[in-house]
């Protein structure tokens, strides 16, 4: 049974690590149980992937059909165990924390995996329809694609990992600026090279090199910037105006 430790309780350091033990055995059996369910309904899973491809792969090694089920089926089951994870993360650290830092512990965790959510989601249905149309279409009549179901796979979900981890950028640009390394002034100076930096990122994390799928990683990550300059502005503004009040 997993220990809860009260607010500021002093304890040694043999136990911390029995309670990190603890919360680690709990997030595996988790994730077993998870990955058991999701290898069951792991044809149903690998399903939109074909959808997406609009024709069957093939595999080219014994294994390799067995192991795109069970590459697809984890994928799936770590996903399943993101808010579990968060959770036992959170009430692992929170008794170490001040009232203070878990005010802010909590919505950052709670914004990073939903972040990391909505970029999945975007590669999904915005930027991976594009790409796989265009590159299944850039062999033109002189070649007839066979694609192996282990690099499709690991094409895919390659791609949702990077917009997962492009989205969190809002995030970092807050924290950056919360911990006093940089001003919101230096932020709004910032953004004409931002443009700039974005197309470049845009241009190395999509694989095709039509400036149409190149945009639909840069735009994003423009709009991130702003979103996130307008709100270190308004939580600025309305801290300031509850410290004078």
């Amino acid at each position: 049974m997993l220990k809860k430790l009260g607010s500021g309780e002093r304890v040694p350091f043999i136990l911390h690590l029995a309670e990190l033990r603890r919360r680690l055995i709990f997030c595996v059996g988790f994730l077993g149980v998870a990955f058991t369910g999701c290898y069951m309904v792991s044809d149903r899973l690998l399903a939109p992937f074909v959808g997406l491809l609009g024709t069957k792969m093939v595999f080219l090694t014994p294994m390799e059909a067995f192991m795109a089920y069970m590459s697809i089926a984890f994928y799936a089951a770590l996903a399943v165990c993101v808010p579990i994870f968060a959770h036992q993360s959170w009430a692992f650290v929170s008794p170490g924390l001040l009232e203070k830092e878990k005010r802010f512990a909590g919505p950052v965790i709670v914004a990073a995996s939903v972040l990391f959510f909505i970029g999945v989601a975007f590669c999904w249905f915005v930027v991976l329809p594009f790409a796989v149309k265009f590159l299944l279409a850039y062999g033109g009549d002189v070649m007839t694609p066979m694609i192996s179901v282990k690099a499709y796979l690991n094409f895919c979900l390659s791609m949702m990992l990077v917009f997962g981890l492009v989205f969190e950028l809002p995030l970092v640009v807050v924290f950056i600026h919360a911990i006093g390394l940089v001003s919101l002034e230096s932020l709004w100076n910032f953004q004409r090279y931002w443009v700039v930096v974005a197309f470049i990122i845009g241009a190395i994390v999509t694989p095709t090199p039509d400036v149409f799928n190149q945009m639909l990683a840069s735009v994003p990550l423009i709009v991130l910037y702003e979103v996130s300059l307008v709100y270190i502005y308004l939580f600025g503004r309305r801290k300031v105006e509850k410290n004078t009040a």
